[in-house]
């Protein structure tokens, strides 16, 4: 029988990672209580890498754990050799500019985890927490997968069980977290307010993942608001996403109601 949950007294305290889309995000993210931010460029593509100066004014203005996405496209995970070497330069330039740790991902034309490419890039910072992100959820065999990652040295996976959702990936993300048994984090995302006890109450997830984004327009356009750039509609391509502050504070405080009561209070 699977257990869903443990004495209280080895319960450790849920650790809240907010997604950042700019240095803003992560300032807000430090303001509204979040214990780790994952910071991105082009969220709207799904995050891809950010620029090392966006990390440094990150670094300057909030003082908790930033973890850089290393995506260096939109699209799947197979990657051109160029590809690789922008990520392995990305690694180490945003390892000197203070990344925690980066979220990042490989896989090879059948799906499965491209160890020797993870083993390459982690091989640049090997000092920093290694995140594989939800490339996972394209593998075909999610145990072996699993398995792989736990060799290499990966400290957390994000993963939402191969599924859309977490009420559909939930079956998988139990077991998943019984058979790594401790070796590495099942970092959860697919929270709602309406699955948050479920997630961190009732199967005591205490790594989780969220973040939502409101679209804010830039008032400098308004000059000319006919002309288009990029790909941009509304607002003459002058609109850009932010972190929904208000939403990020509505669930980091239903988290922390949902918790153990032993660690309602502070951090």
């Amino acid at each position: 029988m699977r257990l869903r949950s443990v004495s209280m007294s080895v319960i450790p305290r849920t650790t809240i990672e907010l997604l950042a889309a700019s240095a803003d995000d992560c300032v807000a993210a430090a303001r509204l209580g979040a214990d780790r931010v994952e910071l991105n460029a082009s969220i709207g593509a799904g995050g891809l890498t950010p620029s090392a100066g966006s990390l440094r004014a990150a670094r300057a203005r909030a003082a908790i754990p930033i973890v850089a996405m290393l995506r260096p496209r939109p699209g799947a995970f197979l990657y051109s050799d160029a590809d690789f070497d922008a990520m392995r330069r990305d690694a180490a330039l945003l390892a000197q500019e203070g990344a925690a740790g980066f979220a990042f991902g490989f896989l090879s034309a059948d799906g499965r985890i491209d160890e020797a490419r993870c083993a390459a890039l982690m091989a640049e910072a090997p000092g920093l927490e290694w995140v594989f992100h939800r490339a996972f959820d394209l593998v075909p065999e999610p145990f072996e997968a699993l398995e792989a990652l736990i060799g290499l040295g990966v400290r957390r996976l994000l993963t939402k069980g191969r599924a859309n959702s977490f009420e559909e990936g939930e079956p998988l993300l139990l077991e998943l977290r019984e058979r790594a048994a401790g070796r590495l984090e099942i970092l959860v995302p697919g929270l709602r307010p309406h699955n948050i006890e479920r997630v961190v109450g009732a199967d005591g997830f205490r790594q989780l993942h969220l973040g939502r984004f409101v679209e804010r327009l830039d008032p400098s356009a308004s000059g000319n608001p006919a002309l288009r750039f990029g790909s941009g509609a509304e607002g003459g391509g002058a609109a850009y996403q932010v972190l929904d502050e208000d939403y990020a504070r509505e669930m980091i405080g239903k988290i922390r109601a949902a918790e153990p009561a032993a660690h309602r209070s502070g951090r």
